[in-house]
């Protein structure tokens, strides 16, 4: 899963639509873009899938 980094942000239907997000939150959004894909694309820990294996 990767984002588009560097992107306008995606405008929402309805009346907020036209609204201008400010800078500091489409920063902190990509912040927290990048922080969940670099997390999704981390391995599972064989100790981890062990365990998991146990379980089923």
């Amino acid at each position: 899963m990767s984002s588009e980094t560097g992107s306008s942000p995606r405008k929402t239907a309805g009346k907020d639509g036209d609204k201008k997000i400010p800078k500091k939150v489409q920063d902190v959004n990509g912040a927290l873009r990048r922080a969940y894909d670099s997390a999704v694309d981390e391995s599972i820990p064989q100790s981890m899938l062990d365990l998991l294996n146990k379980l089923s």
